[in-house]
């Protein structure tokens, strides 16, 4: 355990050497002896002691409180007042400094030693009390700030089901008023609307519970050696046959085989939100495609389009939760799918990085750990 650091604080060299020999002797360090308040400070502000051993009446302008007050308040310092001072006034204006200790000259070591212990202890508990003091104050601060977005995210998903459910209403309630009297091109418009509606609030609430199980960190994550090659040419393919020849959906890498510890359906999760997210924001005719890259230590998926890009100020909000650019208009969306892709990322401590421009398209490239170490480590490039 290292000595305690002292600065002595004492206008007459000969008390200042004595008790300089008493402190080493009992196993103190002294760091310096200075003789005015001026010194006094500018010392503890260099040398930063673990405690300072004050003398009342100093040389120069100003006093052994005044420097006291000074330390205490900008250098959060013990001060212990070793003083021949004991009048009611000099008392007074001590006690006001709130100092660790006040020891009468003459003084013996014992009664020396036991005011320095004491003054330590109580210095590093008020410290701890402060910093936890800190501490709680700020998880309050972080746990109503969390409180305050969940309630922004309830009424947020509130409003994006009322919003689905209206549809659903209005459209069974013009077929049951006037279903008779609509031609059948009509009711089935109607019925598509039910439809379409149904599986944007089934994808709602499939998106919700996954984020809300992530984030309650209760989500199953259960990494297992995976293909890579082979998971992609899959998701690739489906997505390609659910697209038709709207879209063009092109797979590439460089190698035959990968085979890396990832979690199957978080990377389903990650791949098909990026995937059919290029596809929403992407013109027809277009292509999306995903490149994969296999490193020594890591697995590399880009998926780029040539969609609507994402403006600048939208970008720094972009993964969380009911976040949307400011761009995409009417193209339906409840900015979901984003937060659960960084949150996949997240759980296999990946990195995700964005590149975008407007009206040119968007680049998203995901690096995650390809041996299940579930290190974070930097982008790589393609």
């Amino acid at each position: 355990m290292n000595p305690i650091k002292i600065l002595i604080v004492e206008d007459e060299q000969l008390v200042a050497d004595d008790l300089r020999e008493t402190l080493e002797y009992l196993g103190y360090d002294v760091l310096a002896l200075v003789a005015s308040g001026e010194e006094a400070i500018f010392t503890a502000e260099t040398l930063q002691p673990d405690l300072v051993l004050m003398d009342i009446r100093l040389e120069g302008k100003m006093d052994g409180i005044e420097a006291s007050f000074e330390i205490q308040s900008r250098f959060n310092l013990p001060v212990v007042y070793l003083t021949a001072n004991a009048d009611r006034a000099t008392l007074e204006r001590a006690k006001a400094s709130q100092p660790f200790g006040y020891i009468l000259k003459p003084f013996d070591e014992r009664t020396l030693a036991t005011t320095i212990e004491i003054a330590i202890c109580r210095h590093k508990t008020e410290v701890e009390v402060k910093e936890a003091l800190i501490a709680a104050k700020t998880n309050q601060q972080i746990a109503e700030s969390k409180s305050q977005t969940k309630s922004q995210h309830f009424y947020m998903a509130a409003h994006e089901f009322r919003n689905r459910l209206t549809i659903i209403r209005l459209s069974t309630e013009m077929l049951k008023a006037y279903g008779s009297q609509m031609s059948e091109q009509r009711k089935q418009n109607h019925i598509s609307g039910i439809e379409s509606a149904t599986d944007s609030l089934t994808n709602l609430l499939e998106n919700i519970l996954t984020l809300g199980r992530s984030e309650a960190d209760n989500f199953p994550f259960n990494p297992t050696p995976i293909d890579v090659v082979t998971f992609c040419e899959e998701i690739t393919q489906s997505l390609q046959l659910t697209l038709k020849e709207q879209y063009q959906v092109s797979f590439l890498t460089d190698t035959k085989s990968c085979i890396a510890y990832l979690d199957e359906q978080l990377l389903w999760h990650l791949l098909n939100n990026l995937l059919t997210n290029a596809v929403k924001y992407s013109p027809r005719g277009s292509i999306i495609s995903l490149w994969l890259t296999c490193k020594d230590d890591s697995v590399c998926f880009q998926i780029t389009d040539q969609g609507i890009g994402i403006p600048p100020e939208s970008q720094a909000k972009l993964f969380e939760p009911f976040q949307r650019a400011t761009n995409v208009g009417t193209i339906p969306g409840t900015g979901l799918g984003l937060a659960i892709v960084k949150r996949c990322v997240d759980l296999h401590k990946g990195t995700i990085h964005v590149d975008s421009k407007l009206g040119k398209g968007t680049s998203f490239l995901v690096r995650l750990p390809l041996k299940g170490d579930y290190v974070s480590v930097e982008f790589c490039s393609q």
